[in-house]
């Protein structure tokens, strides 16, 4: 249902824009590089220490997609679509602390993207002031993000594992080392609205450089992880969590346009979404568990303009 609304409002965005004198629309693809810290983090019972951090690394995690946008005068409607390519991306770090702070659990995997995908869209208006554009704008992201760890080695202090029976430090000669750890999964689904403004410098007739400061009014993430049993077949145990986020997270973007013809362009863009921790209640626990955002976007894309 929700999904036929907006469906619904952006073609009467539309039908209401044909109105307008100058009418445009292009369309090209794209491709880039995501370069991304997804972190995990499970609290204490009284939320005052972390114990648990699941680090998913992308270094980085390659990206194919459309673009699309429809001008109307000053106006311009804005999507895009980009989805990750599943290969090896990176790293995985999983850290655990014990009861007495004591960081006990240490181990690295291979990270690799199962099924990645992102959208985009924005509405903007164009706003002439001397020699440059000032662009007020309003967009949604979102983000489905999907990741298998494997081929991992970890160090083992917890009394269940360490050679003595008692709680050592992972890197202690006591804790015992594993060449062969259980897999985890990692499913998170993002949301984001930013509201901010950009600015559009032309340089010549071809050239032109594109800046934005976004903040996010409200943002959304759901998170389910999935650690697998020791022969890597039956899920051991899960933790799902949401995480809501009030002006805490913020994009800023920096795009290079080239116009060969007056029907081809061509864009260089970097964008970086980022913020601090975000805490929301496990499912099932009477405890916390946060996420933090780093993405860099590097894209390059062509678009033909009709």
């Amino acid at each position: 249902m929700k999904k036929k609304s907006f469906i619904v409002i952006l073609f009467y965005l539309i039908l209401i824009f044909s109105c307008f004198s100058e009418t445009s629309f292009s369309f090209g693809g794209s491709f880039g590089a995501s370069f991304e810290k997804n972190g995990e983090y499970v609290y204490s019972y009284s939320g005052k220490g972390v114990v648990s951090y699941l680090d998913w690394q992308c270094l980085p995690l390659y990206k194919i997609g459309l673009i699309s946008d429809v001008s109307f005068d000053n106006f311009k409607i804005k999507t895009g679509f980009t989805y990750g390519l599943p290969i090896k991306c990176g790293k995985m770090y999983d850290s655990d602390w014990g009861a007495h702070g004591v960081k006990n659990t240490y181990s690295i995997s291979n990270n690799y993207a199962i099924q990645n995908f992102d959208f985009n869209f924005s509405l903007s208006y164009r706003i002439n002031i001397w020699k440059l554009f000032l662009i007020p704008e309003l967009s949604f992201d979102y983000y489905y993000d999907s990741f298998q760890s494997g081929d991992g080695e970890g160090w083992y202090g917890s009394e269940t594992y360490s050679k003595t029976g008692e709680e050592v430090s992972w890197d202690s000669p006591n804790a015992r080392h594993y060449s062969k750890i259980s897999r985890i999964d990692l499913k998170r689904n993002s949301f984001f609205i930013f509201f901010g403004i950009g600015a559009i410098i032309p340089l010549n007739n071809k050239f032109e450089i594109g800046l934005g400061t976004f903040i996010s009014p409200y943002s959304y993430s759901y998170n389910s992880d999935y650690h697998y049993d020791d022969n890597g077949t039956n899920r051991d145990f899960y933790l799902n969590s949401v995480q809501k986020a009030y002006f805490t997270r913020f994009k800023e973007i920096v795009c290079l346009e080239y116009k060969p013809t007056q029907l081809l362009c061509i864009d260089l863009e970097t964008s970086f979404i980022f913020g601090g921790i975000e805490k929301g209640l496990l499912e099932g626990y009477e405890q916390y568990a946060g996420t933090d955002v780093l993405k860099i976007n590097i894209k390059l894309s062509t678009k033909m303009k009709f």
